[in-house]
């Protein structure tokens, strides 16, 4: 597998990215994520700019849950599971999240839940921190629904 079997085609993007009907390969499962994480991360450096920064990262991650939303369910369907299964997906990354958090977060960035200011005060490590958080939980769940076999016909 070379690196630019990762790359999404913009003609497919749309077909890949928006929509929970239809069904995702593994291979366009793939492409799909790593163009979310991408624009995740570019995200996250622009929620650094002050005042606008923030709410311009509110809204791309709500679009960003959408489409990540819609590539699982897709996943699933072609799994011949329920798409429903993207709501497990969900919670799974979440608790992924946390639990990388609560470890990384106090030993790179020095904030800690009894330290929250801690968050405040980091800035771009804090972003960097999230952006490997971010990678591995998503890298996790993904790698279990990329490897669903498809369903037989």
């Amino acid at each position: 597998m070379a690196l630019n079997d990762f790359i999404i085609d913009p003609k497919d993007a749309q077909r890949i990215l928006i929509g929970a009907s239809g069904k995702l390969g593994p291979m366009e499962f793939a492409q799909g994520l790593v163009a979310l994480l991408a624009a995740a991360i570019v995200l996250q450096f622009i929620a650094l700019v002050p005042v606008i920064g923030g709410l311009i990262n509110l809204v791309g991650s709500l679009a960003l849950l959408f489409c990540w939303v819609c590539i699982f369910a897709k996943r699933f369907h072609d799994a011949g599971q329920s798409g429903w299964l993207a709501a497990a997906a969900f919670v799974v990354m979440i608790v992924i999240s946390i639990v990388l958090s609560m470890i990384l977060m106090p030993v790179i960035v020095g904030a800690s839940l009894s330290n929250p200011a801690g968050y405040q005060a980091a800035g771009l490590s804090t972003a960097l921190v999230s952006i490997i958080i971010s990678v591995m939980a998503n890298g996790a769940v993904g790698f279990y629904a990329y490897r669903l076999k498809p369903a037989a016909v």
